[in-house]
C-alpha cells in the first residue's frame, strides 16, 4: 500500500515500516544495488535519504560565525527593523 506506513517495537527501538510500490524488475535492481554496497534494501534507501536529513552538527560557516561573535565581531541589531534598515531593506514597502 503506497503511502501507508506501520509503527512497531524493534529491539527497543521506535520503528515504522514504508511501502514503496514498484514492478518485480525495480525491486530486483534495487535490491543488486543495495547488495552491491553490502545493505539491506531498508538500508540502501535510508543511506540516501540520510544525505538530504540536516545534519544537528553545526557546518563550518556556522561554527565561524560563533567563533566571530566569541571575539566580539559581527553585527548588534537592537530590534527587527533596525536589522532591515541596516540591510538597506524596507520591510514595510
Amino acid at each position: 500500500m503506497a503511502g501507508k506506513s506501520y509503527h512497531s517495537q524493534h529491539h527497543g527501538h521506535d520503528k515504522v515500516r514504508v511501502v514503496i510500490e514498484c514492478s518485480i524488475d525495480e525491486r530486483a535492481r534495487i535490491k543488486m544495488l543495495a547488495a552491491r554496497k553490502h545493505m539491506t534494501i531498508s538500508e540502501y534507501f535510508l543511506s540516501m535519504a540520510k544525505k538530504d536529513i540536516p545534519s544537528k552538527k553545526p557546518n563550518k560557516d556556522t561554527l565561524d560565525a560563533f567563533k566571530e561573535i566569541n571575539e566580539g565581531g559581527g553585527h548588534s541589531f537592537d530590534s527587527v527593523d533596525d536589522f532591515w534598515e541596516q540591510m538597506g531593506i524596507n520591510p514595510h514597502a
